[in-house]
């Protein structure tokens, strides 16, 4: 029998190893840097006097702890107590627990969160209040100001959370032509001074321009230093835009191409280094009246008298970059695939250019997660959505399968031939379809069947009965998995399934058919074992 691994604590980082019960109620105001929310401080001195003295004191150090080491940004404190410890503050002062940090124990965890369940609010906002508490707590633990015990923190206490909230998705092919299109235009007035923006709205185009074609993160982008530009080693076409990531701690090197334009052309450079080169020429007069915690950055503009701090050379924030965005849409008048408004964000741009990456490598999430310097694993769950193209692409739809299918309700005068059953919907070929084997045995790879152009499934409740029967197999079986990447595996197929079928499906028929299967699944999948499904991997 396998024994389980166990963990010891981690060694505590040497410091303060009880929370002061009292001292100077001015350390209790914190001032914040510039950042681009409007709060400026952080004020925990209401909170004295409650009976919770100890957790103030021991909140405060650790959130000046979080500003003097810079391994967060301003706005990350802010979400820390705005969106977490005052809400744990609440919890304690109005449920009269008396815990002092040091006898902090993994009950009052539990009922932390039963408290925050409690509240008459979004789910996915109790899950961040959770984890924002959890984030001070663990820097805590770590200081041996709360002590350290292995189970404190209960694993996933809000399930499913990810699933309920719609992240950015990537711009469609279309989409991105039609932006970058845009972005051209305006490049080309602003190299002949026919662009009618003011100086934010012209360092946002070329900040957009890059972050087309790099997939950078936004706050590493923006705080971009004026060296960022290096040599490439080897490539004489390309040089290496350097970007410092704060959660990470982390410098991240992206590739740039270079196109050297011969003397005389009039072309105008649409390269990654030209870009960059052309911001750093722009922004480079304006050094001498920057702020000197400015001075260093790459998007410096002077502020338009339409806009608070008139004449001021100020540095672009994400609220500088958004009110850009909207002025570039407005501008060009972008729309989306549907006729609506362009929603545009650096997190959108970042998912498109690993779209793009996953697409030219074929599909290979190694690779493209080593290319945008994250790990397969925050490839799959954050960048490489379902999206429309994915779902086409994996569901067999073809002339003896039309739309009306997919209300579960069938026409008399259309009689199609449809593909034959599987456990999990229907099969186009399951001998000799896109994923089958094709040695005259029946394809029996379920996972494949969602990346497959030979799977089917229409909304009828026996082909739904199939998929969830599976889907439910899923959840039951999860933890009795031998290994992460199996449970990782099931989580995933998972999220699949309520994603594209949540597009294509009524809701009420998807939740009779989930219910059902549920309660009666499939014979196969009733029966069927984990340890053949393992072993078939």
């Amino acid at each position: 029998m396998k024994v389980k691994k166990t963990f010891g604590a981690p060694a505590p980082i040497k410091g303060a190893i009880a929370a002061p019960a009292s001292g100077d109620a001015v350390n209790l105001l914190i001032t914040l840097p510039e950042n681009p929310s409007t709060i400026r401080t952080i004020n925990l001195i209401p909170w004295l006097g409650r009976g919770i003295d100890a957790w103030v004191w021991a909140c405060a150090n650790q959130l000046r702890t979080f500003l003097t080491s810079e391994s967060v940004t301003a706005c990350t404190i802010i979400g820390y107590w705005n969106g977490g410890m005052r809400y744990f503050f609440e919890f304690l002062v109005s449920t009269g627990t008396g815990v002092e940090p040091q006898n902090l124990m993994p009950s009052h965890i539990r009922q932390y969160i039963d408290w925050i369940k409690d509240r008459d609010q979004a789910y996915s906002s109790k899950k961040s209040y959770y984890g924002h508490a959890k984030s001070v707590l663990t820097a805590l633990v770590q200081r041996g100001i709360v002590r350290y015990q292995q189970d404190l923190f209960p694993p996933n206490p809000f399930p499913g959370s990810n699933s309920r909230i719609k992240g950015a998705t990537p711009l469609s092919p279309t989409e991105r032509q039609r932006l970058a299109q845009a972005l051209r235009d305006d490049i080309v007035a602003i190299h002949n001074e026919q662009f009618k923006g003011a100086g934010r709205d012209a360092m946002v185009v070329y900040l957009l321009a890059v972050a087309i074609r790099t997939g950078a993160n936004l706050s590493p982008l923006l705080e971009a230093a004026r060296d960022c530009l290096r040599p490439h080693p080897f490539m004489p076409n390309m040089m290496l835009l350097e970007l410092f990531k704060r959660r990470g701690n982390a410098t991240k090197l992206v590739n740039l191409r270079y196109s050297r334009v011969h003397q005389g052309s009039q072309a105008i450079p649409m390269d990654g280094v030209a870009l960059m080169r052309k911001a750093l020429q722009m922004s480079e007069s304006l050094l001498g009246e920057a702020r000197p915690d400015c001075r260093g950055r790459v998007w410096l503009y002077r502020a338009s008298k339409n806009f608070g701090g008139a004449g001021e050379v100020m540095a672009l924030t994400s609220t500088a970059l958004g009110a850009g965005i909207a002025k570039l849409i407005e501008r060009h008048d972008l729309r989306d695939d549907d006729g609506n408004r362009l929603v545009l964000n650096l997190s959108r741009l970042r998912k498109t250019v690993e779209h793009r990456l996953w697409s030219l490598s074929g599909g290979d999430l190694i690779a493209t997660a080593a290319l945008m310097g994250h790990t397969p694993k925050v490839a799959d769950t954050h960048y490489l959505a379902c999206t429309r193209q994915m779902r086409e692409n994996a569901t067999f739809v073809g002339e003896a399968l039309p739309d009306i299918y997919r209300s579960g309700e069938r026409v008399a005068e259309v009689v199609p031939i449809l593909p034959s059953k599987s456990p999990t919907g229907r099969c186009k070929d399951p001998y000799y379809g896109d994923k089958a084997p094709r040695n005259g045995a029946p394809c029996d790879d379920f996972f494949a069947c969602f990346t497959c152009t030979s799977y089917a499934i229409v909304g009828s409740q026996e082909d739904l009965h199939r998929l969830f029967s599976f889907y439910w197999f899923l959840e039951r079986e999860m933890s009795n998995t031998r290994s992460n990447e199996w449970r990782e595996e099931f989580r995933n197929t998972m999220s699949l399934i309520d994603r594209f079928t949540a597009d294509r499906f009524d809701a009420g028929l998807l939740t009779s058919a989930k219910e059902r299967a549920r309660m009666e699944p499939l014979k196969f999948w009733a029966a069927y074992t984990l340890s053949s499904l393992e072993g078939h991997g």
